[in-house]
């Protein structure tokens, strides 16, 4: 009907113009993907053809959605609600709600914690004189990991980058 192909010409016969269509489709779907989620598309291979390296693309893409979502999107969501008129500036408050003072543990915790897992690792792979002061070595730091990382999972709620500017019973 718009006229790409001819009287009596099939799709399934056009190859090139298959493949040119998959390929406008896949990066319509990038882009799109970008905007809204900060990465490319998942499954893009699909739609043009699946390979190994697609796979762990859409793995890495996963995990960076992940943090993105859970540590610094939150302005994104706060920007929307301005935007959507959720949220009015209300003239007579001077402060602003989107700035929250974060305290030591924001900085410190995480950096701890990869430390101490990076030595663990360096620990197992470089092994002591003796199997006792390996494991000794692995312990600490194997312990501290796991202390820094329980921390961290118990004030949860505090290390995510929720929206400010949104009601709390959205948030409920």
């Amino acid at each position: 009907r718009l006229g790409v192909l001819h009287v009596g010409q099939r799709i399934e016969e056009q190859a090139d113009f298959e493949k040119i269509y998959k390929n406008a489709w896949a990066d319509n779907a990038n882009a799109c993907a970008k905007q809204y989620a900060g990465t490319g598309a998942l499954k893009t291979d699909y739609t043009r053809q699946r390979t190994q390296w697609g796979l762990i693309m859409d793995g890495w893409n996963s995990l960076i959605r992940y943090y993105k979502n859970n540590f610094s999107d939150g302005f994104r969501q706060d920007a929307i609600d301005l935007f959507l008129g959720n949220y009015s500036v209300d003239e007579v408050e001077p402060a602003s709600p989107l700035h929250v003072q974060k305290d030591w543990k924001f900085l410190a915790l995480p950096i701890i914690m990869v430390v101490a897992f990076s030595m663990c690792i360096i620990c197992l792979l470089m092994a002591g004189d003796t199997w006792t002061e390996t494991l000794a070595y692995v312990l600490f730091w194997g312990s501290a990991s796991f202390g820094t990382f329980a921390i961290i999972l118990y004030n949860g709620k505090d290390f995510v980058d929720a929206p400010k500017l949104v009601q709390k019973e959205k948030m409920d």
